[in-house]
């Protein structure tokens, strides 16, 4: 197992460092559109293993938000609620109940970045307040990109963040904190350091890849959500040295 996610995490490395490129500055070409399915999946399955390390007593967990996610997409796309009302713009692949099953592994490379992310902060109930808070985070740079610069989807009504409803973004955190209540009863301490370091990574890494394409594309607001996660990161980051540094000082 750790061999495999080694291995992917290098691939997903290296595919993510050209989609930045192809992607971020519009020079995708139409036949390497499949190359976006790709990228979704690579995502979502290194998410996937987290959890797979981190919920050993939960691990069905993985295919609930899978097709969980599905599912509320489904019904979001057939009645507008919770997100508004949108329609798939783009084809990612096969579809499952008139969602790209691609959403699905959207949604666990999300919550699996979120819940990572959520760990650099220690204290209690910080799965549940703070994972949906980080997939809403997320969501803000996604969605007016998608939205807006990419039109893998397009949003029927209107809100001030971008002309994209502001329902959808309560949708969000109603369904990460779903997803998030299940992790929290099942979840335990991640020994695999690396691991859960790369999945922190992984949402840095969603955050410049919508970031960088949002301020290409002039949507500088978003650039600067994105650019807060890795203020965020950095800070945090820089406490724990400077408080590890003051304990060994003390030993």
């Amino acid at each position: 197992m750790e061999q495999f996610h080694k291995r992917l995490w290098i691939f997903f490395s290296i595919w993510f460092t050209i989609g930045l490129i192809l992607v971020g500055f519009s020079l995708l070409p139409p036949w390497l559109e499949w190359a976006n399915a790709v990228f979704l999946f690579a995502s979502g399955l290194y998410a996937a293993l987290y959890f797979w390390h981190v919920l050993p007593k939960g691990r069905l967990v993985i295919p609930f938000i899978f097709f969980g996610s599905i599912i509320i997409e489904s019904i979001g796309v057939h009645t507008g609620w919770p997100f508004g009302t949108y329609r798939y713009e783009s084809d990612f692949g096969v579809q499952l109940l008139g969602v790209p099953i691609t959403i699905g592994a959207a949604w666990l490379s999300v919550m699996g970045a979120s819940l990572a992310f959520s760990r650099l902060f220690s204290f209690r109930y910080s799965t549940l307040i703070l994972v949906p808070l980080f997939a809403v985070w997320l969501d803000l740079a996604i969605d007016p990109v998608a939205a807006n610069v990419k039109s893998y989807w397009l949003w029927q009504d209107g809100g001030w963040y971008y002309d994209i409803p502001t329902q959808n973004f309560f949708g969000w955190y109603g369904t990460a904190l779903v997803f998030s209540f299940f992790i929290n009863r099942y979840q335990v301490k991640a020994t695999d350091a690396a691991l859960e370091q790369n999945n922190q990574y992984l949402f840095l890494m969603l955050h410049t890849l919508f970031g960088v394409t949002a301020g290409v594309a002039g949507l500088y607001g978003v650039t600067l959500v994105s650019l807060s996660a890795f203020i965020v990161y950095f800070i945090v980051k820089r406490g724990v040295i400077v408080e590890r540094s003051k304990q060994k000082q003390i030993s």
